[in-house]
């Protein structure tokens, strides 16, 4: 779900628009699903574990050996994606400017992805260039209100 004129428009509700305290995962206004480099998708994690609560399982040693890609689905077409990094960090605007960016051209792009790799919990193989289109979940931590969770993805090449 996006909307461009009211950007957390799905927080607290349901596909069909009503309210609900789990809200819909929804996509970033700046973001463009067709055409952009850079996609961010929001949702609650809940305790029943319902909507992002499987990104918890990203923090145990071991679950990204197992799951390391996933599809991504829009109106239009199936897209693959990679994870390269999982980040757990108190939510901040240095942090917020840093990770959630839009990054407009190759250097802007290598520093957002450096520091995303530098500050992940556990090394991957991937090699993230410029062109591939980026993709983050993010979600908050069940345990403390104050910290997030972001599993940042690439497009594998298969699908361009």
């Amino acid at each position: 779900m996006q909307t461009i004129d009211a950007p957390e428009y799905y927080l607290r509700r349901d596909f069909n628009k009503n309210y609900s305290l789990a809200g819909t995962p929804f996509l970033d206004a700046r973001s463009d699903m067709e055409n952009g480099n850079s996609l961010i998708v929001y949702g609650h994690n809940m305790n029943d574990g319902s909507m992002f609560a499987v990104l918890q399982n990203y923090l145990k040693e071991g679950f990204l050996e197992q799951h390391p890609a996933f599809e991504c689905d829009s109106l239009l077409q199936k897209r693959h994606f990679q994870i390269f990094a999982v980040l757990h960090f108190k939510d901040s605007p240095e942090n917020a400017s840093s990770y959630y960016a839009f990054p407009l051209d190759e250097t802007s792009f290598s520093r957002c992805v450096e520091r995303i790799q530098a500050d992940a919990l556990y090394e991957t193989p991937s090699i993230v260039t410029w062109g591939d289109q980026l993709l983050l979940l993010s979600t908050c931590d069940q345990n403390d209100a104050e910290s997030r969770m972001l599993i940042a993805c690439y497009r594998e090449k298969q699908d361009l």
